[in-house]
């Protein structure tokens, strides 16, 4: 298992995994193949396929897998600036492992 969230791109072949611990929100965004995406403590998993994203919420654990084929996703930030920015931080961080709204982003 690779750390995820270290680069803002990574290349998978087919059944490789990455996993990690968001400390920001972030995007993750699959720009070509198919990934499977499942976060600790949440009972839905999500299969994105070229060109969906889902938000990554901080203080959260995500496995992504590739698909039998390779794929390619990129990770970008959402910064976090002002009260606004760190109110959304701290209720993430409130909410803990038991609250994981499912929220997708295309």
């Amino acid at each position: 298992m690779q750390t995820l969230f270290k680069q803002q791109s990574h290349t998978l072949s087919g059944g490789s995994v990455l996993s990690g611990v968001t400390e920001q929100p972030l995007t993750l965004k699959v720009v070509s193949g198919r990934v499977w995406v499942t976060f600790e403590g949440q009972p839905e998993d999500h299969w994105l396929h070229a060109g969906r994203s889902l938000a990554l919420l901080p203080g959260r654990v995500v496995v992504v897998e590739a698909d039998p084929g390779n794929s390619r996703i990129t990770l970008s930030g959402q910064p976090q600036r002002g009260t606004a920015g760190l109110l959304r931080i701290l209720l993430a961080r409130l909410r803990g492992p038991g609250f994981h709204p499912a929220t997708s982003v295309s």
